[in-house]
C-alpha cells in the first residue's frame, strides 16, 4: 500500500497562510450545514473586526470582503466563486483570526456535491476517457484544513467525513489512505462511518475499468488497503456494521483474500472457520492469570456480531468456494447448517487425558453457536464449486441431500394446509435446473458416463414429483378461491341486511343510501380483489437486487452497529400459493428440456468413448473391460458384438439438387481459350513443366 510520510494539509500547494490568535472550540457540525447556521455562525464575525478604527481603508475592505463571503455562502453560489471570496478575505485579513466555523462552511461548500462528482465520472466513462485519478478539489481541502491548524484550531471528525465521502464518489482510494492516516496522527478516534467511506471508495475503484497490466497491481493495492481497515476496527474494538460487511465482502470477491475473510468472519459473525463450532479463542482470553489457572471464572467479553443470516451463508460458501478450499468449504457448510445442541460445552485440548498439565478451560456460556438455514441457493452455490473443484462424489452427495430436502419440506407444507393452518411458511429449498447442471458439465468435462446415467436416472423421479406437486397446488388454489367466493357473497348478503335495517329504523334516508352503500361495498371488494393486486411475476423477481449486488452508494454509511439479540430469527415468507405455482410450471418446462438435453449428451460421449476404445482395438492394442476386471487384447468380432455395432450400411443421405454449371457453358469457354493468347500463368507452368 502506497504511504506518505507527510501529513495530508502538507500535500497540496501552499497559499499565505493565517496565524490564529487564540483557539476557537469546535462543536460537531454536520455535513450539510443550512443557511440558518451561516447566517447565525457569519452574526458573530463583525465584532472580530473592531481591532481595526472602521475609518480606515483596511476595516472598510476587510468587512467588505467578509460580506462579499458571506452572501456567497448564504446565497449558494459556485463553488469557484466560494473559493475566490474566501482566499480574497484570508489576503485582506492578514494575521487577524478567522471562526473555525467559516472554515468548516467553506470546506462544504467549495466543491460540488458527491452526486454530482459521480455524474461526471459516468460521463467520463460514457466518452471512452480513464476516470480521474485525483479529486478536482483535492488542493482546497488541503488548505483549508493547514488553515485550521495554523489558527490553532482542530478539525472536527464531520469535516474528514467529508472529504473521505467526496474521495469516495470518484473511487479515489490513496487519497482515503491518506486522509485516514492524517485522521490517526491528530488523535481522532474513528468511527464505523469512517470505515464505510473508505472502504466505500476502495470498492467502487475496483468497479472502474483499468488497462490489463495495472488490474493485477490495482487488486493487491486493494487488497492491502481493506486487510489493514479490518486490522484497524479489530484493534480499535470498532464492531462491524451491516454497511462494512458488505462492503468488505464486496472486496474479498475480487480480491479472495483467505486472511482476511477469516477475521471478517470471527469478529463479523463470530465464526472462527477453523473450528466452527467452537467461538474464537481471542473470544476466551481474560487477560488474568487466576482466571487462566481456573481459580475464578473468566470475564468473557464477546463484541457485537451481526446476525448470521441465510445470505450470509451464501456469501460463505460463494467466496470459500472461489478460493478452492473445499475442505473448509464442507465444513463450513455442515456445522453453519446444522450446529452441535451443546457445543460450547466441548472443549478440546492437546494434551493427554492423563496428563495433569494444565487445567481445562471452562465453557464460554454467553457464546451461541452461529447458525442459519439453507435454501435453493445455498445448494446450488454448494454443488456448483465442488464441481468446479472436479469433486464427483461430493457433488452427488449434496445433489441427493438437495432432493431429499425438497421431498421433506413439500410434506411438511402440504401437512400444514391439510390442517387448516392460518399461517404457511414456504417452502425454502427446491430442486431446478439449476442444482442438477453442475454435475452434467463436470461429467461431460470428465466423460464421467457413470455420473451422467445417474444424472438421467434422478431426473425422473423430480419431474414426476414436480407435476404432482403442480396438479396439488392447482387445485388447492381453487378450493381456496371458491372459498373466499363463497364467504365474499356472504359478507354481501350480511352488508345488504344491514342497510335494509338502518332505512326501516330511518324512513327519512331515501333509496340512495341503499344503492351508495352498496356501490361501496362492490368497490370495496373489487379493489381488493386479487385480479388488481397480482403476486410478482418471476422476471421482476429475479430483477430485483440481490444480497451484495445493490448500487455502492446506495448503502447506509451511517448505520449503527446492531444491539445485542442472540435470540433474533429471520423473518418467515409465508407460501405466495400463485407465485409457487408459477415456480412449479418453469421448474418443470426447464427440467423437461434438460432432461432431453442429458440423454443427448449420454449418446454422444457414449459413442465417443466406443469410437476411442475401437480405434485401439483395430490397433490391436489392449483396453479395460469392466466385467472381467482386466485389461486385456480384443478381437475385431468380439469388439462388434460387445458394443453392438450394426453390420448394415447406413442410407445415404438425400442428395441436393445439383449446382453444376452446363456443359454449353464449358465447350463455348474452351473454344474461347484456344483462340485467346496464353496467359502468363500458363505459360510459366508450361515453361516448368
Amino acid at each position: 500500500m502506497p504511504t506518505c510520510g507527510r501529513p495530508y494539509h502538507a500535500l497540496g500547494p501552499a497559499i499565505q497562510s493565517i496565524t490564529r490568535v487564540t483557539p476557537w472550540h469546535l462543536p460537531r457540525a454536520s455535513s450539510r450545514p443550512s443557511s440558518s447556521r451561516f447566517s447565525s455562525t457569519l452574526s458573530h464575525i463583525p465584532s472580530l473586526l473592531n481591532a481595526v478604527p472602521e475609518s480606515s481603508p483596511q476595516a472598510y475592505l476587510r468587512e467588505r470582503k467578509f460580506n462579499d463571503l458571506k452572501n456567497s455562502l448564504l446565497r449558494g453560489d459556485s463553488p469557484s466563486r466560494v473559493w475566490t471570496d474566501y482566499s480574497d478575505l484570508l489576503n485582506v485579513m492578514g494575521f487577524e483570526k478567522l471562526p473555525v466555523e467559516v472554515h468548516q462552511q467553506v470546506l462544504r461548500k467549495c466543491t460540488y456535491p458527491s452526486s454530482e462528482h459521480r455524474v461526471g465520472v459516468g460521463k467520463r466513462l460514457a466518452a471512452g476517457k480513464s476516470p480521474s485519478v485525483r479529486h478536482i478539489h483535492e488542493g482546497r481541502f488541503q488548505t483549508i484544513i493547514r488553515n485550521i491548524r495554523t489558527s490553532n484550531g482542530r478539525p472536527a471528525l464531520d469535516d474528514y467525513h467529508f472529504i473521505l465521502e467526496q474521495f469516495a464518489a470518484i473511487g479515489y482510494d490513496i487519497g482515503v489512505m491518506h486522509v485516514y492516516k492524517e485522521l490517526k496522527q491528530a488523535g481522532i478516534k474513528p468511527e464505523p462511518k469512517t470505515f464505510s467511506l473508505c472502504l466505500q471508495a476502495i470498492t467502487y475503484r475496483m468497479t472502474l475499468p483499468l488497462s490489463k497490466n495495472k488490474t493485477e497491481s490495482r487488486s493487491e493495492q486493494g487488497r492491502q488497503m481493506m486487510h489493514d481497515l479490518v486490522r484497524e476496527m479489530r484493534n480499535l474494538r470498532i464492531t462491524f456494521t451491516s454497511t462494512n460487511l458488505d462492503l468488505t465482502i464486496r472486496i474479498l470477491k475480487e480480491t479472495l483474500d483467505m486472511e482476511t475473510f477469516e477475521e471478517l468472519m470471527k469478529w463479523g459473525y463470530g465464526i472462527d472457520l477453523s473450528t466452527p463450532d467452537c467461538p474464537p479463542l481471542e473470544f476466551l482470553g481474560s487477560q488474568n492469570i487466576k482466571s487462566d489457572l481456573g481459580l475464578q471464572t473468566p470475564a468473557t467479553r464477546i463484541p457485537t456480531q451481526q446476525p448470521f443470516s441465510t445470505a450470509a451463508l451464501n456469501t460463505t460458501i460463494d467466496i470459500l468456494g472461489r478460493i478452492g478450499n473445499v475442505s473448509k468449504l464442507v465444513q463450513a457448510f455442515e456445522v453453519l447448517t446444522q450446529p452441535l445442541p451443546r457445543a460450547k460445552d466441548h472443549t478440546f485440548s492437546s494434551f493427554d487425558d492423563d496428563d495433569d498439565f494444565g487445567v481445562t478451560n471452562p465453557p464460554c456460556s454467553t457464546w451461541i453457536p452461529p447458525h442459519a438455514t439453507p435454501n435453493t441457493t445455498s445448494y446450488i452455490m454448494l454443488i456448483r464449486h465442488l464441481c468446479w473443484a472436479g469433486h464427483a462424489t461430493l457433488a452427488r452427495h449434496y445433489a441427493r441431500e438437495a432432493i431429499y430436502w425438497d421431498r421433506q419440506k413439500d410434506r411438511v407444507t402440504k401437512t400444514k394446509i391439510n390442517s387448516r393452518c392460518d399461517e404457511i411458511p414456504a417452502p425454502r429449498i427446491s430442486v431446478n435446473r439449476g442444482t442438477l447442471l453442475p454435475i452434467l458439465g463436470l461429467s461431460n468435462r470428465m466423460k464421467n458416463l457413470t455420473l451422467t446415467r445417474w444424472l438421467l436416472r434422478k431426473l425422473p423421479g423430480v419431474l414426476k414429483l414436480k407435476r404432482y406437486n403442480l396438479e396439488y397446488y392447482t387445485k388447492y388454489r381453487e378450493k381456496v378461491e371458491k372459498r373466499q367466493a363463497r364467504e365474499q357473497a356472504r359478507a354481501e348478503v350480511k352488508e345488504r341486511k344491514t342497510v335494509r335495517k338502518n332505512q326501516q329504523l330511518r324512513p327519512s334516508s331515501g333509496s340512495s343510501t341503499v344503492e351508495t352503500s352498496a356501490d361501496d361495498t362492490r368497490s370495496d371488494t373489487t379493489a381488493n380483489s386479487p385480479e388488481d393486486n397480482p403476486p410478482i411475476s418471476l422476471i421482476e423477481r429475479s430483477r430485483r437486487n440481490r444480497p451484495h449486488e445493490t448500487d455502492i452508494f446506495e448503502l447506509d454509511v451511517d448505520s449503527l452497529p446492531p444491539l445485542p439479540s442472540p435470540s433474533s430469527k429471520e423473518p418467515v415468507k409465508l407460501l405466495d400459493i400463485n407465485l409457487h405455482i408459477r415456480v412449479l410450471e418453469r421448474d418443470i418446462a426447464e427440467l423437461e428440456e434438460f432432461s432431453k438435453h442429458v440423454e443427448y449428451v449420454l449418446s454422444r460421449n457414449t459413442q465417443r468413448v466406443k469410437e476411442s476404445l475401437g480405434r485401439r482395438v483395430w490397433e490391436d492394442k489392449d483396453i479395460y473391460l469392466a466385467d472381467e476386471d482386466t485389461r486385456r487384447s480384443v478381437s475385431r468380432e468380439e469388439w462388434v458384438k460387445r458394443v453392438g455395432f450394426s453390420h448394415e450400411k447406413p442410407k445415404d443421405p438425400p442428395r441436393r439438387p445439383s449446382t453444376k454449371i452446363p456443359a454449353r457453358f464449358f465447350q463455348s469457354n474452351q473454344v474461347k481459350k484456344t483462340e485467346a493468347p496464353q496467359s502468363v500463368l500458363g505459360h510459366l507452368v508450361s515453361t516448368q513443366r
